[in-house]
């Protein structure tokens, strides 16, 4: 009875730990946050627009949203969309994103970006591993429109031109 009492706690413990930080594994990149230079680097290359709207694939705790939302004037019309599959972070993306008074310029989704359409976007923000990035490639080649903003951190594209870098956060055009 005791070793059943340590066991089911342990299992418990193991498909949380599992679903928060192997399973994105799988999908894309775990949690980690773009911080410092490299933010700023994101914002910049973004810049984020009146009528812009931009979609963010895997958008952990929201600060990129956040800070996107936060360039553009509070009158101003801006639609940015996070997706994210870890439902942990999705709460805190929205709860941060109430607290800030931004939920009419974001919205958080707790999404597998891939099964999303890009079409309706013209800017994308990611920060995703290099394993994906083929894919991720083709997905915006065939969805994003003409003249469509990536912006991603850390990881390189494969198949398109990189307009802009700064460090290692790059600016493609489609």
């Amino acid at each position: 009875m005791v070793l059943f009492i340590i066991l089911i706690p342990l299992i418990i413990l193991s498909v949380i730990l599992a679903y928060f930080f192997v399973i994105p594994f799988f999908f894309g990149a775990p949690y980690e946050p773009s911080r410092g230079k490299a933010l700023k680097s994101i914002i910049k290359f973004a810049n984020p627009k009146p009528k812009d709207k931009i979609a963010e694939l895997g958008s952990g705790d929201g600060r990129i949203c956040i800070a996107l939302a936060k360039k553009i004037s509070k009158n101003s019309k801006i639609e940015i969309h996070g997706f994210e599959i870890n439902p942990f972070l999705v709460w805190i993306s929205r709860r941060r994103i109430k607290k800030l008074g931004l939920q009419n310029k974001i919205k958080i989704y707790w999404k597998n970006f891939w099964k999303i359409n890009l079409h309706n976007y013209n800017k994308v923000v990611i920060f995703q591993f290099s394993t994906i990035t083929k894919r991720l490639s083709k997905k915006f080649k065939k969805e994003l429109k003409p003249g469509s903003i990536i912006v991603s951190h850390l990881w390189k594209l494969h198949n398109l031109e990189i307009k802009k870098q700064e460090g290692r956060v790059y600016l493609y055009k489609v």
